[in-house]
């Protein structure tokens, strides 16, 4: 039996909904699910393609915990895509420089089913280039994932772009497409995908000094990829969870929440 909502307010994660929308099915097949209130980051990685940039997840989770109410734990884990350790963490990334390694069947049907029950993926591509290997092995896999829905280019009004701060252009540490893709599930996209390297924008080294310059507008272009980072969190994180209280309930009437 599904727990009542959560009340709507600032402290709302995701991971509240895992916990109480979703309930026991994912706790007792995952296993304990940490409080709801500390909201941390998962990196999806693969034996080829991926990057690991634990610093720059750390950086947006300090930065969040300074610009809003959202309480987090500055804590970032690295996890394979079939692990089921992935439903205790509600905002996922996977950043790369490289083609990706084919997922597995499994992890393909575990990706499908953390994103159709509340979790969020941003991906992340961190080349810096028009075109890249990692390009053409996301969209080969999001076809795999998605194989009646295609990544599509945001329109600028979309919510991601005023979850908490006003975005007038999405960059990272290039500025060369300047857009955000998705896919569509309903009126929420749960999977994001930037091309330009927003996590570089983030990294830092280990003296807390950012690790790489963004180009062609310096330190504003940071700042301004900063707001995106943190946006992207606020909208993974809150939106539309009567939507996905809805999806959820539905899914339990047709037997295909186990």
């Amino acid at each position: 039996m599904l727990r009542s909502p959560p009340r709507v307010g600032a402290g709302l994660t995701r991971r509240t909904l895992l916990t109480s929308a979703l309930a026991l099915p994912f706790a007792l097949r995952a296993g304990a699910v940490g409080p709801a209130s500390e909201v941390d980051i998962a990196e999806i990685q693969l034996s080829r393609g991926t990057i690991s940039r634990p610093e720059a997840w750390t950086r947006l989770l300090f930065e969040l915990l300074q610009s809003t109410s959202v309480e987090a734990e500055p804590r970032v884990v690295q996890l394979a895509p079939d692990d089921p350790a992935l439903f205790r963490h509600p905002f996922a990334v996977l950043a790369g420089n490289d083609a990706l390694t084919p997922l597995t069947e499994a992890a393909s049907q575990q990706l499908v089913r953390y994103l159709s029950y509340g979790g969020f993926l941003f991906i992340d591509d961190t080349t810096g280039e028009r075109q890249s290997d990692f390009d053409t092995s996301v969209r080969a896999m999001v076809r795999k994932l998605f194989p009646t829905r295609a990544l599509t280019t945001l329109p600028t009004d979309h919510s991601v772009y005023r979850a908490f701060f006003l975005i007038s252009e999405p960059v990272g540490r290039v500025a060369l497409h300047r857009t955000l893709e998705g896919v569509a599930q309903g009126s929420m996209h749960p999977l994001l995908y930037s091309r330009d390297d927003l996590s570089g924008a983030l990294d830092r080294r280990a003296d807390g000094s950012d690790a790489l310059p963004c180009t062609p507008n310096g330190e504003l272009q940071r700042r301004e990829a900063v707001k995106l980072a943190i946006n992207l969190l606020m909208y993974g994180l809150t939106s539309n969870y009567k939507q996905d209280q809805a999806h959820v309930e539905q899914l339990i009437r047709e037997g295909r929440l186990e």
